[in-house]
This record gives C-alpha cells, sequence and structure tokens, in this order.
C-alpha cells in the first residue's frame, strides 16, 4: 500500500464561491494540505479566480477542462483527467460525483448539505429543483461514502433516497479561521462609526429574503421595539427582496432602529459580529447553520429556529423560537435581552465549540479518507 494518496477535489465551488460551499471547500483543501503534506491534492475546476493565489502549495495541482466540451466536463468527461492523474480519491464536496465514475477503480465521496431543494421546492425554480434532486440522488447512490454536514441532513438523506445510514459519516462544518480571534478595539469602533452602528444592536446575517426569514424577524422587532433599547440590523448579500424589506422598515416608521447593510466581506462581518449584542437567526430551514457558530466564536449569543439542523447546532447556548411565529421570535428577543439569560448563553457558548475544533473535524475526513484506500 502505497504511503501517499492523489485526491480529487470537485473545486468549482472553491473557485466561484465567495462563501457558503466555497468557504468549506477551501477551508478542507486548505487544512488537509498543511496537515498531511504527503498527498496530492488535484483541483478540478472549470476556471479560476483570486483564490487560486491561496492555492500556490507544492502538493496541489490545479486542472482545467481543454477542448469545447468545458459543459459537460465535471459531470462526465472528466474521468479521462482522473484516471490520467491516478486518482485514489475522488471527492464531490457540493452534492454530486461524476456519471460513470463508479465504474473506474476511484473511490468516491460526496458531500451532501442540504435537500431543502426537496423538503421546500417553493424557494427554488421548477427545473432546478428536477436536477438537483436527481444529480443528488444518483451521487447518493453510487458514493462509496457520504459526508453530511449535520444529523439532520443525515436522516433527510436516509428519509428520500433509502440510502443505507452507515454510508453516511455526519462531519460538521466551522468556521473561517478567522473568526478564531478577536479583533482590537479600534477596529471595532471603526466599523461601528463607519455604518453608524451606535446603539446595541441584535444581528441577522444571511441573503434577504426566502428562507431567512428577515421579513418575519422584522415584523417581530416591530412589535417589540418600544420595549427594548436594541435595534435591529440586516446583513447580507444585496438581491431583488432588499429595496422590497427597507421598504418595508419605512412602513413600519423603523428606519431610525433598523438598518440594511448590504455586501460586506468577511472582514467587516468579522468585526460586526463583534460589535452586536445578539445574532437573531430564525432561517425556515438550514442544512447547518454557519452564522451561529460564527456568533458563538465571536462570543454572542444565538436565537435561532427549532427543528430542523439548527437547533441541533446550536445546542445549549441559543434560544430557540418558532420561525413560522411572530410571537415566539418577538419573545425570545425579549428574552434575550434579560442579564441573566444572556449571561447564561454567553457562559454555555464554549462547551458547544467544543464539538467543533477543527483538529476534531479535520480528523474526521482523514478517517474517511484512510477507510477507503
Amino acid at each position: 500500500m502505497k504511503d501517499n494518496l492523489n485526491i480529487g477535489f470537485d473545486a468549482k465551488r472553491l473557485f466561484y464561491n465567495n462563501s457558503g460551499l466555497g468557504n468549506y471547500s477551501r477551508w478542507l483543501v486548505d487544512q488537509l494540505s498543511e496537515k498531511l503534506t504527503q498527498n496530492i491534492y488535484h483541483l478540478y475546476t472549470p476556471g479560476i479566480t483570486e483564490f487560486v493565489e491561496d492555492f500556490n502549495k507544492e502538493n496541489i495541482k490545479i486542472h482545467q477542462p481543454l477542448g469545447l466540451m468545458k459543459r459537460f466536463w465535471r459531470s462526465k468527461l472528466i474521468k479521462k483527467d482522473l484516471l490520467r492523474d491516478n486518482i485514489d480519491i475522488y471527492h464531490g464536496l457540493s452534492n454530486e460525483i461524476p456519471y460513470g465514475i463508479e465504474k473506474t477503480k476511484i473511490k468516491t465521496v460526496v458531500t451532501i448539505h442540504d435537500l431543502i431543494f426537496k423538503t421546500h421546492p417553493e424557494f427554488y425554480n421548477p427545473i432546478d429543483v428536477f436536477i438537483y434532486d436527481n444529480k443528488c440522488k444518483n451521487s447518493c447512490l453510487r458514493a462509496d461514502k457520504i459526508v453530511a454536514i449535520s444529523n439532520y441532513t443525515k436522516s433527510q438523506i436516509v428519509e428520500y433516497y433509502k440510502i443505507n445510514p452507515e454510508k453516511i459519516e455526519v462531519i460538521y462544518l466551522d468556521s473561517l479561521k478567522l473568526f478564531y480571534s478577536k479583533p482590537d478595539d479600534n477596529e471595532i469602533t471603526f466599523i461601528k462609526n463607519k455604518y453608524n452602528l451606535t446603539q446595541d444592536f441584535f444581528l441577522n446575517v444571511g441573503a434577504i429574503g426566502g428562507r431567512k426569514n428577515q421579513f418575519k424577524i422584522l415584523d417581530a422587532y416591530s412589535k417589540i421595539a418600544d420595549q427594548t433599547d436594541k435595534n435591529l440590523v440586516f446583513a447580507g448579500k444585496k438581491n431583488k427582496n432588499t429595496n422590497l424589506l427597507q421598504d418595508e422598515i419605512y412602513k413600519l416608521k423603523l428606519d431610525n432602529r433598523c438598518k440594511i447593510i448590504s455586501d460586506v466581506d468577511n472582514e467587516e462581518l468579522h468585526k460586526i459580529y463583534h460589535a452586536s449584542y445578539a445574532t437573531v437567526y430564525p432561517s425556515l430551514i438550514e442544512g447547518f447553520g454557519i452564522p451561529i457558530i460564527e456568533s458563538y466564536r465571536s462570543g454572542k449569543p444565538v436565537i435561532t429556529s427549532t427543528g430542523t439542523s439548527l437547533e441541533e447546532i446550536a445546542g445549549e447556548a441559543a434560544l430557540l423560537c418558532n420561525p413560522n411565529e411572530t410571537e415566539s421570535i418577538s419573545e425570545s428577543l425579549l428574552k434575550i435581552t434579560n442579564n441573566n439569560i444572556y449571561n447564561l448563553c454567553i457562559s454555555k457558548i464554549p462547551s458547544q465549540l467544543l464539538r467543533l475544533t477543527p483538529e476534531n473535524t479535520l480528523y474526521k475526513y482523514i478517517q474517511l479518507y484512510e477507510k477507503l484506500r
């Protein structure tokens, strides 16, 4: 048995996504290449971006398609490249692996982040639902191993695709390295001044609209705004719903209490978390819920949803609410302003983060690859 492995990754999201799937992909490849330097890590991508500079290492090789059939490369034609590069294990980092790869001797892993397209198709174009479902189901059936990012996601894979639970490994996500450090006081003061965050505030992070539930958060806040001195800040990438949310803020006459901050980068978001009072994240459904971990690593408590993965990830350091009921969200917003409850939540954050140490998480991937040798 050879000492080193050639591990291939579907790296499209690594290079093209600034958050979410991209952050996960970059974290995993970066950590593996640093800790297991004897392996060669092959990144297969239809194109490269500025992130290429972060992966200029001797044990990382980047491959792009040749010829005119780039559209079908990741899903089918890539097999020739994988065989050429003597790939031992191929890891599809975002819900899919190439068709026909099971006919080669290459071992496969697929990471399934969620089945929201299956459980809540109303958030997607019907054609996309069909495509996502087909790719995901077939990848789960054909892969040698499946990584689910939460026990909730694992249970959905078993329920909807009838997959043997023993085939699925649950490995949690984590925040970026950035969130392990604390910005200095001057940096926090600067970000407060830049965005006029002069008052304590609840923070919601995520793209505006859909399952992220910001309109209900705003409605809930409007019911108790006169009972608290805490403001409300939404931080998320600007989209078609941003102006609608701003209009609703004006309609409720809360423009002096509520603010939307669009398109902040991770550096600024890190400082905004530290400037905040608490995170409010009553999303309707998530496969994991990275803002919970970002908030915890910033030392801030969280209000999040019962059910789905969010209750699982939040553990005991959060207040839970029914994301479908305005009154439930309102009650939690007021409850977290109680000093005793607030401090109790903060005191429980370290124990919740023990489940998410980078060493623990990475070790599970190393174990998984070793089993597939």
